[in-house]
């Protein structure tokens, strides 16, 4: 084996050594792991502290292979020129792919509960010059305010990565109350693009005449057992599933309602 296929070999392996002991958790006090990514051509920035590990390793591993059940179906169903309302913007990395497309660039709402991560999502719409307003927030109908809890990472004295709960206190917010506050032109056909567990099927549960403001749902489901209820309340709601969901390698799958 010749010098330069031996340091080729040298650096693959330690690269594959780095991965394994990152995915397993044992994160140094020096923390190798970046603050920014790259998803999908926009520059999403993280803080190891707040977002998972795993997560972080995946988008260097494989950055758009994330959610690419949802990327897909925003491809092939979301309309450029109507506004957008986002119901957790997670990372930012949907956020900033949305806004890309939009003609609009300023008709776009992204709501996200973590403190945290909105400060990370501020970041990201400088680094990409987004038109997107982030609002920290919840949707949640029964209280002014909800518990949320925030998971950190914490470095301890053995270099491994450990985890304890923060539980912080968030604004509850309808999709009428974002609506109404919105400076949208066009209050009559809004986006909904909700990627949060069960937030769907409580819009659709507590606000059952959305639809003469939103023309198009774009939600995510993480099982096929979701989707027959899902289905039939956003048929009540006066929406057709416009499309035939497929879980990615994830799992996750995304159904797309339009208005009938």
């Amino acid at each position: 084996m010749n010098k330069n296929r031996r340091r080729v070999l040298a650096v693959i392996t330690a690269g594959l050594l780095i991965l394994t002991i990152l995915s397993a958790g044992c994160i140094s006090t020096l923390n190798p792991l970046p603050h920014e990514v790259m998803v999908r051509e926009h520059i999403i920035a993280v803080n190891p502290e707040y977002v998972p590990s795993s997560l972080i390793i995946s988008l260097l591993v494989n950055p758009n292979g994330y959610e690419t059940s949802l990327f897909d179906a925003l491809d092939e169903y979301l309309p450029r020129e109507n506004p957008v309302i986002e119901i957790g913007a997670g990372i930012g990395a949907v956020s900033a792919y949305v806004n890309d497309r939009l003609f609009i660039k300023t008709e776009h709402i992204a709501l996200e509960p973590n403190p945290y991560y909105t400060e990370l999502l501020r970041e990201t719409k400088k680094k990409n010059n987004l038109g997107t307003r982030f609002v920290q927030g919840a949707i949640n109908y029964d209280t002014a305010f909800v518990p949320y809890v925030v998971s950190r990472n914490i470095i301890d004295t053995a270099s491994a990565a450990a985890y304890t709960d923060e539980t912080v206190t968030v604004q509850s917010l309808t999709l009428s109350q974002i609506i109404r506050d919105s400076t949208f032109v066009d209050k009559t056909n809004i986006t909904l693009i909700v990627d949060a567990e069960g937030v769907c099927e409580d819009i659709l549960d507590n606000e059952p005449a959305l639809s003469h403001a939103v023309s198009t749902i774009i939600t995510t489901v993480t099982g096929s057992d979701e989707i027959f209820e899902l289905r039939r309340k956003a048929e009540s709601a006066g929406y057709t599933l416009a499309n035939t969901p497929l879980a990615d390698e994830s799992g996750l799958m995304t159904l797309v309602f339009q208005r009938t």
